[in-house]
């Protein structure tokens, strides 16, 4: 006989909870009172028998509640933790197949085109096809830098090859680059540490998000990246001094919410947490505490 599984989970009807609920309690309730007279030593007053129908209807109606109610709630938000990591491992898993496959497949063909050209540029006599192969090969190595630049922004190997530290500061180098603004780094408390992959990758996303979202909204002139590691913690911190923003405003629009719960869920599968302190006309600082996870040896 083939075995059937239910792969769906019935969803939870506020209703009928409420309504379980509170047949629940109307009936351990008429009980109590229907009993109490029995239990309680005569003479006893008001207070007694509040006090003795309060704790055993507490004692009665906490488990129902507990099976009715809490469970639901608390196996629907590990699942949804679960998803969650699930997803942001896959995503990244991904991200690396993509950056392997234009590393070694459009990147590897471009070299090759752009080495015929140089070699068409030095034998060839002809000064058109001279001037032509120099031309093309100057658009190659354009599009050559595009592409590891790309590649970059997909997954930084430098993040796996030498860590959170060297991949923020190779980030930091970017940023500088640009002009946009000027930027400072303080990453002293991890050198030479290697955190678990998951971490890594975790906080490094956190940082680049909240980079991402100054230089794009802030009008920022200043920013400040620190990376601390503090009772157990690491903790990061990216500050600007840009015309902030009203956090409430941006949570409630689908639009602009989503680098900030970003940021909150990449904290929250690593056990961590993180908070924004922002106000208009006063600079944003994004700070995460992540608990420490370091990499074991079968990891490296």
């Amino acid at each position: 006989m083939p075995a059937r599984f239910e792969l769906t989970t019935k969803p939870i009807r506020v209703a009928r909870l409420l309504l379980l609920a509170l047949a629940t309690t109307f009936a351990a309730e008429y009980a109590i009172m229907k009993l109490l007279p029995y239990v309680l030593p005569p003479g006893c007053g008001d207070t007694c028998e509040a006090v003795a129908d309060s704790c055993i209807l507490t004692l009665v109606v906490a488990p129902a509640l507990w099976v009715i109610a809490v469970l639901p709630i608390q196996r629907l938000a590990q699942s949804r933790m679960h998803f969650l990591r699930r997803s942001l491992t896959s995503q990244e898993e991904e991200r690396q197949r993509i950056t392997r496959d234009i590393h070694d497949g459009i990147g590897q063909s471009l070299t090759s085109l752009m080495l015929g050209l140089r070699a068409m540029e030095e034998t060839t006599t002809d000064i058109m096809v001279r001037e032509n192969a120099r031309s093309l090969r100057a658009m190659g190595a354009g599009i050559h830098d595009d592409l590891r630049r790309i590649v970059r922004g997909l997954r930084p190997a430098i993040l796996d090859q030498l860590g959170l530290a060297a991949a923020i500061e190779r980030l930091v180098e970017e940023v500088r680059g640009s002009g946009k603004v000027s930027i400072e780094l303080d990453s002293k408390a991890l050198t030479g540490l290697r955190l678990s992959a998951e971490l890594e990758t975790a906080a490094f996303r956190i940082v680049q998000e909240a980079i991402s979202n100054s230089l794009r909204h802030s009008q920022a002139e200043n920013m400040r990246v620190e990376l601390a590691v503090q009772s157990n913690n690491l903790e990061l911190t990216v500050a600007d001094d840009g015309k902030g923003f009203d956090a409430s405003t941006i949570l409630q629009n689908k639009n602009g919410r989503y680098g900030l719960l970003s940021i909150r869920e990449r904290a929250m599968i690593c056990g961590g947490r993180a908070e924004i302190t922002t106000s208009l006309n006063a600079g944003t600082t994004v700070s995460a505490q992540l608990p420490l996870v370091m990499r074991s040896e079968t990891n490296v």
